[in-house]
């Protein structure tokens, strides 16, 4: 097996990934024992390579710029973070997993089933996205657009759920098949316990403590919390898988809350902001408003924590067609404000493709200008 330095991370990443999540230990996992081999070659002087699988892990809560070679470190990953936290992956080597691997195709060919298998189930949501995109295309623009804002809504309000509700949701679609949202899902045992935030879905018991996928953005889930509830048990319970979970519906529920929070605008002052749009031409980009003036807005969120990741993909908003706006915006969630008072500012300055005249603020700043466009529109008397 020969790979590049950058190629022996990912390795480690994935191979660590396998680990954590065998029953049987050993043998470790191909991938994890290449890494292992190749980091203790090169790694730093200072630092002794550990003798024993347990020292190893603990070695990986460390940063990564502690120990591991430079030139190993690939530049989208935070050499900040280590590659555990408290035994489990850690926040930044999960992004890195599903946002910079499984979803840009990087699981090596060599990788296990089980690896492999994490880029499949990636592939079957874009696949629901593709064949939809044919069809909005060729066949039936408005039901595909249905059915699209239907499946995504679905699996981002609904991180459990027995595959009796599925069938009961989908059922009826045309497009949309009961076996293309159940294969997101994996099966739940009913000797376990499961629970879940309304702020960040899917949590893991560890210690006796609850942890969701993103700690710094969404990170007290003490029991006691109103948003964090004990998942009821019901026969063929299951729950969507990580990667679905990390790069669909983590992301997705802050914006479905700002969607919800525009609609109820535009139901309270229909004549100022009569439509809300959800994923307008299929996701092109995530919300369309349309006011009293007949000036049309397009808004993208984004929910990124780190805000110089977040500017190398910030792009114009695509304005042909139906899709045409008059402004558009990058909305950043406000958890993600929240943690870093000059996200804006930063994301701004190091967003080489960002168009001057594209916004981007926080949610709630948003939130804020849009209701000062319905004021203007009133004090105007366009009814």
């Amino acid at each position: 097996m020969v790979a590049s330095k950058t190629e022996i991370f990912d390795y480690l990443v994935l191979g660590v990934k396998e680990y954590l999540n065998r029953d049987i230990k050993y043998p470790y996992p191909d991938l994890l024992r290449h890494a292992m081999n190749a980091v203790s070659l090169e790694m730093k002087k200072s630092v002794s390579f550990p003798k024993t699988i347990h020292g190893f892990l603990l070695l990986l809560e460390k940063p990564v710029k502690d120990w591991c070679p430079v030139s190993f470190i690939p530049t989208e990953f935070d050499r900040d973070f280590g590659l555990l936290d408290e035994g489990s992956l850690s926040e930044a080597a999960n992004e890195y997993l599903y946002e910079d691997l499984i979803s840009k195709g990087g699981v090596p060919e060599n990788a296990s089933p089980y690896t492999q298998q994490l880029a499949i189930d990636n592939k079957k949501f874009i696949s629901v996205l593709d064949k939809l995109r044919d069809i909005y295309n060729d066949t039936n623009s408005e039901l595909a657009q249905q059915e699209y804002i239907l499946f995504c809504c679905f699996i981002i309000q609904n991180p459990y759920a027995s595959f009796k509700k599925i069938r009961s949701k989908f059922f009826k679609c045309k497009y949309v098949t009961t076996e293309d949202v159940g294969v997101l899902y994996e099966d739940c045992d009913e000797s376990q316990t499961y629970w879940c935030c309304d702020r960040c879905g899917l949590l893991t018991e560890k210690y006796g403590r609850l942890k969701g996928i993103k700690p710094s953005l969404c990170g007290n889930h003490h029991q006691n919390q109103s948003y964090i509830h004990k998942v009821k048990w019901e026969t063929d319970l299951q729950r969507i898988k990580d990667g679905i979970h990390q790069r669909v519906c983590f992301p997705g529920i802050p914006e479905l809350n700002l969607y919800s929070a525009l609609q109820e605008l535009s139901e309270n002052h229909p004549g100022y902001l009569p439509q809300v749009k959800l994923y307008p031409g299929l996701d092109r980009y995530d919300l369309q408003l349309y006011f009293g003036d007949s000036t049309v807005w397009a808004i993208d969120f984004k929910d990124v924590r780190d805000p110089y990741k977040l500017a190398k993909n910030l792009n114009p908003l695509y304005g042909e067609g139906n899709l045409h706006h008059d402004e558009s915006f990058y909305v950043i969630s406000d958890r993600c404000i929240q943690a870093s008072q000059d996200y804006v500012e930063i994301a701004r300055k190091a967003a080489p493709n960002l168009p001057a005249k594209t916004q981007l603020m926080s949610a709630k700043g948003f939130k804020n200008k849009v209701n000062n466009k319905i004021s203007e529109l009133q004090k105007g008397g366009i009814v």
